[in-house]
């Protein structure tokens, strides 16, 4: 009795939850939809009473968001790629690389985890505008292709990599550089696809820094976009609505693509 209780009690919160989750995503995408030319701000806004893509042409109409679209690809590429690759450069030097003190190295590495991003906004503010990036796609990923996470993720990895592995191949006269390619890369991969889409993820998601450093719509990422054109929108939210639309659609396929990979790496911090 007691077990079919906790049953219930568990279906029932699952379903709460989910229900929680996935609903302010279906009243965007009915309303979206939706040809009323005022959405109500109410569950009415979710039944149906036709379909147009009037506002997804508006959206498009009001704002670049093509090129916006094209610049948060840009972003998250370059910033993926920069974390990746100096994520298992540093990994690797903190494991294999024999360096001295290699521990406090890694903690220094671990403090800056703890420290909030806003409060490190103005510096690098002044940086991007000393080097001329101000406003250009460049300053909105510059600042964040090293993440200390990424370090921490791939550095707890490469430590249950097998010794015997490594100390055969450096005897085998394998350098450096391609034993992290040839060998190790391959051989975590698992860890590496996880950490890719937690970059990737963040990189679209981004919002209070290219806010900051982008003031043209062209040099402006999707999620700045459609924030801007919600403000403009006023009571007509359907070009709002249906901007948000096209902005989550890369990241609720990448969280589907990889949702085994996301699930492993949230968890893999707190078992090594």
């Amino acid at each position: 009795m007691s077990r079919l209780l906790s049953r219930t009690f568990l279906i029932g919160y699952l379903c709460i939850t989910s229900f929680l989750v996935i609903f302010p995503i279906l009243y965007v995408l009915f309303a979206s939809v939706r040809p009323a030319p005022v959405l109500s701000g109410t569950l009415s806004d979710m039944i149906p009473t036709g379909f147009t893509l009037e506002h997804f042409s508006e959206a498009l109409r009001r704002a670049p968001l093509v090129q916006q679209m094209l610049n948060s690809v840009i972003v998250a590429l370059a910033q993926t790629l920069g974390q990746v690759l100096t994520g298992l450069l540093a990994a690797y030097a903190l494991v294999f690389g024999r360096l001295p003190r290699a521990g406090l190295i890694f903690g220094i590495i671990l403090v800056t985890i703890m420290i909030p991003g806003e409060t490190i906004l103005v510096a690098n503010y002044l940086t991007i505008r000393s080097l001329g990036l101000a406003n250009t796609v460049i300053a909105i990923f510059l600042p964040f292709v090293v993440s200390a996470y990424t370090i921490f993720l791939l550095r707890q990895t490469f430590l249950a990599f097998p010794k015997e592995i490594y100390e055969a191949a450096i005897m085998d006269g394998v350098g450096p550089l391609r034993f992290l390619f040839r060998f190790l890369v391959p051989l975590t991969a698992p860890t590496i696809m996880t950490v890719t889409l937690m970059a990737a993820i963040a990189a679209w998601n981004g919002y209070l820094w290219p806010l900051i450093v982008s003031s043209t719509p062209d040099t402006r990422t999707v999620q700045v976009g459609i924030k801007i054109l919600t403000d403009e929108s006023g009571s007509n939210m359907g070009p709002a609505l249906a901007g948000i639309v096209i902005a989550v659609i890369p990241t609720i396929l990448l969280v589907l693509i990889g949702q085994r990979f996301l699930a492993r790496g949230l968890t893999q911090g707190a078992v090594k």
